[in-house]
């Protein structure tokens, strides 16, 4: 899909590490205005509680923890794991924690989050594995656009189509089976990016994709 003329474009980078998974791709996404989606980050003035280690004691805890997890967010065990890995691997290179700042998502949020991708001109079908259930979203909002429903509406009827498709046992993202985790990167450097891709090279069993908007590695769980 296109960009409109004039739109600022961001990337969307996809690595498969070497070894338990390199290719990259890279996709577009516009960004036309100001407007974050659903799993936006709030304010910095709204400190991300700390996560412990799954399976530290308290005193070991405070020692151990190398990464936050913003308000509201929850993560499944197997998930908390592998971030409570790639986060000490993280540290180990930086010295730095790494944030949390989308877990699972129920139907409705998905709803929110690919209604702002679709908002923005991202290229849907590109993202998601399962090209069928991303037509048949994609469909749902592009009938919402031509009646000029509001987005509310336009929401609502997205959600109908994810929830019917769980229910055949169909899942268009990783969120909604508990298996995907987005963190926070807008304050990497460079090398700390590559340092955060290392890690995740050690950890295995990993997908990582780089997302513009707002800047975050989603991180896919196999």
């Amino acid at each position: 899909m296109a960009p409109a003329a004039g739109a600022q474009v961001g990337w969307f980078g996809f690595l498969v590490p070497d070894g338990p998974a390199a290719r990259v791709l890279s996709l577009h996404v516009q960004e036309n205005d100001e407007v974050e989606p659903p799993d936006a980050e709030p304010s910095d003035d709204e400190p991300p509680a700390r996560a412990p280690a799954p399976g530290a004691t308290p005193a070991e805890a405070d020692e151990e923890r190398r990464y936050a997890v913003l308000p509201g967010v929850e993560l499944a065990p197997a998930v908390e794991q592998k971030v409570a890995e790639i986060a000490s691997a993280y540290f180990r290179r930086t010295g730095k924690e790494l944030v949390v700042t989308s877990g699972t998502r129920d139907p409705a949020r998905q709803a929110e989050a690919m209604h702002e991708l679709f908002r923005h001109g991202a290229d849907v079908l590109g993202l998601y594995k399962d090209k069928t259930a991303a037509r048949e979203i994609k469909s749902a909002y592009e009938e919402g656009r031509s009646a000029e429903h509001p987005p509310e509406a336009m929401i609502a009827a997205l959600e109908r189509v994810i929830r019917a498709q769980i229910d055949r046992g169909v899942f268009i993202s990783a969120h909604l089976r508990e298996g995907a985790v987005d963190i926070r990167n807008r304050d990497m450097t460079p090398a700390e990016k590559r340092a955060f891709l290392e890690g995740v090279d050690e950890v295995g069993g990993v997908f990582a994709l780089e997302e513009s908007r707002p800047p975050h590695y989603h991180l896919q769980i196999d």
